[in-house]
Order: C-alpha cells, then structure tokens, then sequence
C-alpha cells in the first residue's frame, strides 16, 4: 500500500512555493512572457529555496532533499506560471545527467555554475539512427554554456563555443530560449553507460517534465470548471450539460491520478529503487496525456475564449504540448519503457527449461 502523505518539510517547502506563486508569479503572467524572463526577485527566492539543488545529492552540492520535494515544488511554481521554469532550475531537467556523469569533478563544476547562476545546461536526447546537426532548443538565462547529450546508452557533454541564437518557441518564453549549433560547441567528455543508468539520465527529465506538466493541468482544469460553472447555456451552466460534465470529470480523474504516478514515482527514486526510471517515464507519459486532456477541454469549452490572451488557457496548452516534445518525445519513452521490460527476466520462467 502506497502512502501518499508528504513529509513535513515538504509540506513547508510546498507552503512556500505557493506564496510565491501566488504573490509573485500569478499577477505577472504575460509580463513575464514579454520580458522573457521572471524578475531577479523571484530568481532570488527560488535561489535561496534552493530549487535548483532540491534533487541535486551534498556531492554534487546540492541539498540532497530528494526527489519528491523537487516534484511538489515543480508543481506548485507550474500552476501558477510554468513559463520561466527551465531558465530558473539549474540543473533542473539536466540532474540526471549530471549525477550519471562518470567524470566526477566534470559533473560538479556543470552543477556548480548552474547553481551560482553562471550559466545554463540543456539536455537533447538524439535517435541514435537518426542523428541530428542542430541542438533543440535550451535555456538562455542565464547564458547556455553546457549541453548534454543523451544518445543510445551513450552520454556525452558539450561545451559552447559560440554564440547561442534566441528562438522563437511554443511556449517557455520566460526562460530565453536560444539554440546552437553542433558546430558551435566542443566535446568535453563522452561515457558510456549501462541502459537503466542512460534510462535514469532520461527518465529524470521526464519526471520534470511530468510535474511541471501536473501543475498546468490542474491550473486549467480550475479555471476551467470555474468558467463552465458560471457561463450559462441553454438555460443552465455550460459545465452542468451532460457531454460537458463526462469531460471535466475525466480530465479531473487524469489530473489527480498522474499528480500520485508523479510523486510515486520521485518516492521510487528516493527510495533508490533499480526500477525508478522505468516509472518516471511511465508517469511522464500519464502526466502528458492528463496535460493535454485537460488544457485541450479548456480550450474547447472556452470556445472562441480560449484562443485569445484573455486567458491563460491557449497558454497552458501550448506548454502541456510543448513538454510532450521534449526528452525525445512520447516515441522515444515508449521505446525506453518497452526495453526496460522486455528486459525484465520473468519470474515464472526463471531458472527453467522451457518445454
């Protein structure tokens, strides 16, 4: 039996993100957006939280908090505003890399500038039979100088070399998103890693992913349910039309579930169980698909509404989509998850001739 309770110190750090959210981040939305970027004061208090070494182990210099801690943080930030998230957590999806990284001295010195605000990392996850030229799109703020690079069972990381070129994206704008090119960066290092290591430096960055993307989801399915109680149609709240009431209570059911998948999952890892990454990868894809069913029921029961700036809700859908691209995308989990079972020696059959 799973127990869900958090911790009390938890629960303090959870307190505290959502006074933040609320006072700081909440009001400022669309300014935010346009800055491309969140104020220095709000950078200031995440820094002395610190969100940034919640999951990072003493090591590596962080507060070694775990897990979990990282995910009800992530969360509580992400529904007031998930848009300057990545620019703001350092390491943030990039501590799995770091922490896999075999080069110890190497790993601490890219935490460290990312914890001192120095410079930024990035992670790409890249089709071994593909390839790529051209990194995705990372962090701009403060300046992109790491970039790890998660190919097969192979970790390498990149150091830039030359000057990173704003992006126009989806969403993540107050994050300075920039790009650069292969051509652009240096190798520091390449390490060869055993599949669950290589699935835990992806899988960990799904489980940003997945919290950030809880935090979103219940933010739309609030307003949501708050426009559709109030808007009368037909003589009657929009939300109390039968077809409208099924959605909402689905997308109210996903929401909650993929928030208990996400902290199981961060419980795993904590715990320090072998099969931690395969879940977080199971409860990234759980939390993008309860991200897009509830920002997409916003969108659809705003009407008209919902495609406008007068809303949050186009906003949070572009995020919710913009998250299940990351890290590879919903094929490059599937196949993580598929190969960590197939991989699995089945209990029945172990040790037996099979007739």
């Amino acid at each position: 039996m799973r127990d869900f309770t958090l911790a009390p110190e938890i629960e303090e750090l959870q307190a505290a993100a959502e006074r933040l959210a609320r006072t700081e981040l909440e009001p400022n939305v669309r300014d935010a957006e346009a800055a491309g970027r969140w104020p220095d004061a709000v950078l200031d208090v995440l820094d002395g939280f610190p969100l940034g070494g919640l999951d990072l182990p003493e090591e590596l210099g962080g507060v070694g908090a775990g897990a979990t801690a990282k995910v009800v943080a992530l969360e509580t930030l992400a529904h007031a505003d998930a848009s300057g998230l990545a620019g703001a957590d350092r390491p943030g999806p990039t501590v799995g890399a770091v922490m896999a990284c075999p080069d110890r001295d190497l790993a601490a010195q890219v935490a460290a500038t990312g914890l001192d605000r120095s410079a930024q990392a990035a992670l790409t996850v890249i089709d071994p039979e593909h390839g790529a030229h051209e990194l995705p799109w990372g962090p701009g703020l403060p300046p992109l100088r790491w970039i790890w690079v998660s190919e097969g069972d192979t970790l390498r990381l990149h150091e830039v070399a030359g000057t990173p070129t704003p992006v126009q994206v989806l969403a993540f704008q107050a994050s300075a998103p920039v790009s650069i090119a292969y051509a652009d960066t240096v190798m520091r290092g390449s390490w060869s890693l055993g599949p669950r290591t290589s699935l835990d430096v992806r899988s960990r960055a799904r489980l940003w992913g997945a919290a950030v993307a809880v935090g979103i989801a219940q933010a739309a399915l609030e307003e949501t349910i708050e426009y559709a109680t109030d808007r009368i149609v037909f003589g009657k709240p929009v939300a109390h039309h039968q077809g409208n009431a099924f959605d909402l209570a689905a997308a109210a059911a996903g929401v909650h579930g993929a928030r208990l998948v996400v902290r199981d999952a961060a419980a795993a890892y904590d715990r320090e169980e072998p099969d931690a990454g395969f879940w977080a990868t199971q409860a990234w894809l759980e939390a993008m698909d309860a991200a897009f069913r509830a920002t997409n029921t916003g969108i659809q029961l705003l009407g008209g509404h919902g495609f406008i700036a007068d809303h949050l809700a186009e906003k949070r859908f572009r995020e919710a989509r913009m998250l299940a691209l990351s890290v590879g995308g919903r094929d490059c989990a599937e196949a993580d998850v598929a190969t960590f079972v197939l991989d699995i020696e089945d209990p029945l059959t172990a040790g037996r001739e099979l007739s």
